[in-house]
């Protein structure tokens, strides 16, 4: 679809408003374009951590300061652990009594053994008078009534004798789970001794100290980041609307706030599938290609991810296209409207693929 603007219709519009047409005009020129999309960031220690705490209590010792290089398992900052030792002192007292219970000498089962031993002797006693009445019975010594009557008292002095056995083997069974259970505590007593004392996980640099010496400490609460201080890694917010474009493997040119005008390369090394409420954009990693000595953890960037290039495009002046993908092209006196077909986009210029050729003279109003 084309419309015709004569200067004489334009020379009359603005004639209208006492100005005069002033107009600039540029034609389409070959050269590269790069289409990039630009994201914000920082830049990390690769494989970093935050060291937390898992207790609450005062940091008692600070072994380490910002810029150390630690080995795995080595202590870092050391908490008041005195109410937890409190526990373990306690759980040791329980461990002790529960032993003592458990054992041969125990006051405990050697009262039931002595239960045992009296109720064995009467039930032997009550025994040899039942077989001796059986006896006299059969030569009607004693009555059938008699006979009966010592019976009972052996049936009962047997049941007697066989509860105090089963009260034995219960009890103990009972001052041996008690002992176990008491075991558990200690260990576990002694085992939260261990939190107290914060160590490093593998081997790594101290970038941030976040707590020192007296301070209190919550559990949860961050006490360093530490990192491989080997490799850095650019952590990349980009809006939902150019994500689709970014692939691993593409160039990205950084500038970091701290070195103004200098530009480093990275490529993109991975992409993470979700989208971060907080920041609003999804997230993706960049490895620089050099090592880049003294840059600092946490450091602000910008960054430009490359998406296409091309080195013979025909381009125009991004300010010469309005929003509806159309300039005004001048032929003759006339100035003409023409649709373009775009292809890359860039901050400053636009690929023409279709619409326009390099003799064409396009214009566009001062």
């Amino acid at each position: 679809m084309k419309s015709t603007i004569t200067y004489l219709a334009i020379a009359s519009l603005l004639f209208v408003s006492a100005c005069k047409p002033k107009l600039e005009e540029t034609s389409p020129r070959t050269g590269p374009v790069t289409e990039a999309v630009f994201a914000s960031g920082t830049i990390e220690p690769k494989d970093a951590y935050t060291l937390t705490s898992i207790s609450d209590g005062f940091v008692m010792k600070s072994y380490v300061s910002e810029n150390d290089l630690v080995k795995d398992g080595q202590l870092l900052f050391r908490l008041d652990n005195r109410q937890q030792n409190t526990q373990v002192q306690i759980a040791e007292t329980n461990v002790e009594y529960a032993r003592l219970n458990a054992s041969h000498s125990s006051p405990v089962l050697l009262q039931i053994k002595a239960q045992i031993e009296a109720a064995k002797a009467k039930m032997e006693a009550d025994s040899l008078t039942q077989e001796r009445y059986q006896r006299l019975y059969k030569t009607h010594s004693v009555s059938r009534q008699e006979l009966d009557n010592v019976s009972v008292a052996y049936q009962s002095s047997l049941s007697a004798y066989r509860s105090q056995v089963e009260n034995y083997r219960a009890t103990a069974e009972r001052m041996s789970q008690e002992l176990s259970n008491t075991q558990s505590q200690l260990r576990n007593a002694r085992a939260g001794n261990q939190y107290y004392d914060l160590t490093a996980t593998g081997n790594g640099k101290v970038y941030q100290v976040f707590k020192k010496t007296g301070d209190l400490i919550r559990r949860g609460d961050k006490v360093a980041q530490i990192g491989n201080p080997d490799s850095l890694i650019i952590y990349l917010d980009i809006d939902e609307g150019s994500i689709a474009k970014v692939k691993e493997g593409q160039q990205v040119l950084v500038e970091l706030n701290t070195r103004k005008g200098e530009t480093l390369e990275a490529r993109i090394s991975k992409i993470y599938p979700h989208f971060n409420e907080s920041t609003q954009s999804y997230k993706a990693e960049a490895t620089l290609i050099n090592e880049v000595p003294g840059i600092i953890s946490g450091t602000q960037l910008q960054a430009n991810i490359i998406i296409t290039k091309k080195e013979n495009a025909l381009l125009i002046p991004h300010v010469y296209m309005h929003g509806d993908n159309s300039v005004f092209v001048k032929r003759g006196d006339n100035v003409d409207t023409v649709k373009i077909q775009t292809g890359i986009i860039s901050e400053e210029w636009v690929e023409v693929l279709s619409g326009l050729s390099t003799s064409d003279k396009i214009v566009k109003l001062k």
